[in-house]
């Protein structure tokens, strides 16, 4: 994954917010996740598609972050998600 991959969540897991944070339950595969504030943003974030950069720059309107840092916290969290099926990378055409 780099600064230029297009990201999209999935609608594999039945979400539910409780205050400022989500609970996501995957039906297949029976795992609970528990999305603090911030990446309740990025979840939210990536009901379209975006790249990492995209998603970084609606996240420094949000937080007191820098680009870079964004980035690279987003280069390590984003492959867990995909990993877990929770978004997935978009191929270009």
């Amino acid at each position: 994954m780099t600064r230029d991959t297009i990201i999209v969540r999935t609608n594999k897991a039945l979400v539910s917010s409780i205050e400022d944070e989500l609970v996501m339950f995957d039906v297949n595969a029976g795992q609970y996740y528990g999305l603090n504030n911030v990446a309740t943003a990025v979840w939210n974030h990536l009901e379209t598609q975006k790249t990492v950069d995209e998603l970084c720059q609606s996240l420094t309107g949000e937080f007191d972050i820098s680009m870079d840092n964004c980035r690279n916290e987003l280069l390590e969290f984003l492959p867990e998600l995909e990993e877990k099926g929770l978004i997935e990378v978009v191929e270009e055409d």
